[in-house]
C-alpha cells in the first residue's frame, strides 16, 4: 500500500513576511546579546517577558490541509487515531511556556531574574557605605546613643526596602531607568551627609528638616518609576489600578514626609515629628504587600525577594566582620600583648558572625514557599535585620572592652601595690610614691588629651598637701585612679556622651562611672539582640518551612526557649553576680556556644 503525500504549497503574505523578518531581526538580537554583543541602550525598556498587541484575540485560521486517520470508529476517539502533522485541533493540548493568551490580557507577564541584577547589586554598595559611615561616626555610649543608632538604621532599611520591592518586580535596563537609579543614589549621598549629624534628643533643625526632604524625594522617584510601569501595561485589563495605587502611595507617602519638614524648628530641638517617618515607612510597606497579595500584577511570585533579603543579611553579618577587624586594630594599636582571655573573646566573635550565617542560610528555603508567606517572610526581616545589626555591634565593642578591663586591671594592680608596700609616714612622700606610679602607667599608656596631665598633676599636688591618711586624702587618690582610667577608656575610643555645655570640666569620679555604665548597656543589648536574633530566625524558619516534622517542631519550640533565656541573662547587668561576669572573658564564649548548640541541634538526628 503506497501513499503519494505532497507537500502543502504555503501562501505568503505581506503581513506574514514583516513579522517574520521582524521576529528574526529580533532573535537576532536577542542572540548578539547571549553571546557577548554590546547591548543597544533604549530610553525605554518595557518590564514585560511578553509584549501585547492592543487587537482582540483573533480566531485560529483554518488550516489549508486537514488529513487524519478514522475518528470515532469502533468506539476510538480521535486521540487515538493516526498522527497528523498538519492538525491543529490538538494544539490546546499542549503546555505552552508562559501565560494563556486569555490571560495575559488580564494580566501581563514579566521578566523575572533568578538573581540579583548588577544595578541591583551597586545600590547595595550604597547602603554598605552608609551603614558603615554610620557606625563609624556613632559611637554607642548611652541608651540615647543606642536609639539613634537603631532609629536611623530603620531609615535607612525601609529606604532600601521600597527600592528593592521594586526592582525584585519591574526592574530594566535603560536610560530612564539609569536615571531613576542614579536619583535613588543621590538620595543614598542625602544620607550619608545628614547622618553623622543625626541625634534626636537634641535635634539640628537643618539636619532634621534635610532628611525630611531628602525622603520625600526619594518616594517622589520611586513613584514616578511605577508610572512608567503603569505606562508599560496600558493595554492590559485588570492592570492600570494596582500600579497607579503603588505610585499614589508612594506620592502620598512623600507628602507626609514632606509635611514633617515643618515639624522641626530651632526652637523645639526635641520634636517628635520624626516619629512620623517610621510609622510612614511601616504603613508604605504594609501598602507595598498587601497590594501585591491582591492584584497577581504587583505579585512577588518567581521573583527573587528572597534572594534580595538574603543578600542584605550577608551585607549585616560583612559589617560585623568589618567591626571586628576595626577592634582588632584598635588593640594592636594601644597594646601588643595578647593574652589567652583575648584570644579566646576574639575567637567567640567570629564564631558568633560565623554561626549565625551557617544557620540562617541552613534553614534558608530555596525553594518558593507561596508569594504571602515569603511576603511575610521578607517584612519579618526588618526586626531580624535590626537585632543582628545590634548584635554584630555589640560583639565588636565587647573586643575592646575585653583588653580595656586587662589594662585597667594592671594598672589597678600597681596602684594597690604602692600603697601596700608604701612604709612613709608623711603626705609628701605618699605623693612621691603615687606619682612614680603614674609617671610609668603614663609611659605605658600615653593620654591623648593635656588636660589629662594636668588634672593628675593637681590630685597628686592635693594628695601631697592633705593630711596623713585622712579621708580627703583617700579620696584625692580615688580621683587620681579615676584620671588615670579615664585616659584609658580614651586611648581606646571609649568615650561618654559629651555634654553639650562648652565650658563644663567633666569630673573624672562622674566620667568613670559613665564609662562603667557603657559595660553595662553594651553586656545589655548584646544578649538582648543575641535572643532576639535567634528567636526571629527560627520564627524566618517556621514560615519557610512548608511540612513540618515532629522533629522539626520539636526544634523550633526548643530553639525559641533557648533565645529566650539567652536574651533574659541581659537581666543579670544590675546585679553584682552579672556586672562581674560583664567585666569577665565569658560573654561571647557564653553567646558562641548558645549558637554552637543551636546549629548541633539542628542537624542531630535524635529529633
Amino acid at each position: 500500500m503506497s501513499s503519494d503525500y505532497r507537500t502543502p504549497k504555503k501562501t505568503l503574505s505581506t503581513s506574514s513576511s514583516t513579522t517574520s523578518l521582524s521576529s528574526l531581526a529580533k532573535e537576532k538580537t536577542n542572540h548578539d546579546e547571549e553571546t557577548g554583543g554590546q547591548r543597544k541602550l533604549k530610553l525605554f525598556e518595557s518590564p514585560l517577558a511578553h509584549e501585547r498587541a492592543t487587537a482582540p484575540v483573533s480566531e485560529k485560521p483554518e488550516p489549508s490541509i486537514s488529513i487524519s486517520g478514522p475518528i470515532g470508529v469502533g468506539g476510538h476517539s480521535r486521540h487515538s487515531s493516526i498522527g497528523n502533522i498538519y492538525d491543529q485541533r490538538d494544539d490546546e493540548d499542549v503546555p505552552s511556556k508562559g501565560k494563556s493568551d486569555a490571560i495575559m490580557r488580564d494580566t501581563p507577564e514579566f521578566r523575572r531574574y533568578e538573581e540579583a541584577t548588577n544595578i541591583e547589586l551597586f545600590y547595595d554598595l550604597f547602603f554598605v557605605a552608609n551603614l558603615t559611615t554610620f557606625t563609624d561616626v556613632h559611637e554607642i555610649n548611652g541608651s540615647e546613643a543606642l536609639k539613634a543608632y537603631a532609629g536611623f538604621f530603620c531609615i535607612l532599611w525601609f529606604l532600601w526596602c521600597q527600592v528593592s520591592l521594586f526592582d525584585v518586580r519591574f526592574v530594566t535596563d535603560s536610560i530612564l531607568e539609569r536615571l531613576g537609579k542614579a536619583c535613588q543614589f543621590g538620595v543614598m549621598i542625602g544620607l550619608a551627609v545628614v547622618g553623622p549629624n543625626f541625634d534626636a534628643t537634641v535635634q539640628d533643625t537643618a539636619t532634621f528638616r534635610s532628611l525630611a526632604l531628602i525622603l520625600m524625594f526619594s518616594r517622589i522617584i520611586l513613584g514616578l518609576q511605577y508610572l512608567t510601569v503603569l505606562w508599560a501595561v496600558w493595554n492590559y485589563k485588570n492592570s492600570k489600578l494596582p500600579l497607579a495605587l503603588a505610585a499614589t502611595s508612594s506620592f502620598v507617602a512623600a507628602f507626609v514626609y514632606f509635611g514633617t519638614f515643618f515639624g522641626f524648628t530651632p526652637s523645639n530641638p526635641t520634636s517628635k515629628a520624626f516619629v512620623v517617618w517610621y510609622i510612614t515607612a511601616i504603613v508604605e510597606t504594609i501598602v507595598s504587600v498587601s497590594l501585591s497579595a491582591k492584584w497577581e500584577v504587583l505579585s512577588f511570585r518567581s521573583t527573587h525577594l528572597v534572594q534580595r533579603m538574603s543578600l542584605l543579611t550577608l551585607i549585616i553579618l560583612g559589617e560585623g566582620i568589618i567591626g571586628i577587624a576595626k577592634s582588632i586594630s584598635t588593640v594592636v594599636a594601644n597594646e601588643t600583648t595578647w593574652t589567652a582571655p583575648l584570644t579566646l573573646t576574639t575567637l567567640a566573635a567570629v564564631v558568633i558572625i560565623y554561626f549565625i550565617y551557617m544557620i540562617y542560610f541552613d534553614w534558608l528555603n530555596r525553594n518558593k514557599f507561596g508569594s504571602v508567606r515569603e511576603e511575610i517572610w521578607a517584612f519579618l526581616h526588618f526586626p531580624f535585620h535590626l537585632a543582628l545589626i545590634v548584635l554584630v555591634e555589640a560583639v565588636a565593642q565587647f573586643i575592646v572592652w575585653r583588653k580595656v578591663v586587662e589594662v585597667l586591671r594592671a594598672v589597678n594592680k600597681k596602684y594597690i601595690a604602692a600603697l601596700v608596700n608604701f612604709t612613709g609616714t608623711t603626705s609628701l612622700q605618699l605623693a612621691q610614691s603615687l606619682t612614680n606610679v603614674t609617671n610609668e602607667a603614663f609611659t605605658e599608656h600615653a593620654p591623648k588629651l593635656t588636660r589629662t596631665y594636668e588634672d593628675a598633676q593637681q590630685q597628686i599636688y592635693n594628695i601631697g598637701n592633705s593630711t596623713f591618711n585622712s579621708t580627703s586624702q583617700m579620696m584625692d587618690i580615688t580621683t587620681l585612679f579615676s584620671v588615670l582610667q579615664d585616659s584609658i577608656f580614651g586611648n581606646f575610643g571609649i568615650e561618654p556622651k559629651k555634654s553639650k555645655t562648652v565650658d563644663t570640666v567633666p569630673d573624672p569620679l562622674e566620667e568613670r562611672k559613665e564609662n562603667l555604665e557603657i559595660l553595662k548597656l553594651i553586656y545589655i543589648y548584646f544578649f538582648i539582640a543575641a535572643g532576639l536574633t535567634l528567636i526571629l530566625m527560627n520564627i524566618l524558619n517556621f514560615i519557610s518551612l512548608q511540612q513540618k516534622t515532629r522533629g522539626d517542631r520539636l526544634r523550633i519550640v526548643i530553639n525559641g526557649v533557648v533565645g529566650i533565656i539567652l536574651a533574659s541573662l541581659a537581666s543579670l547587668a544590675n546585679t553584682n553576680t552579672g556586672f562581674e561576669f560583664a567585666q569577665s572573658a565569658w560573654v561571647l564564649p557564653t553567646g558562641a556556644i548558645t549558637f554552637v548548640s543551636v546549629m548541633a541541634l539542628n542537624f542531630t538526628k535524635l529529633l
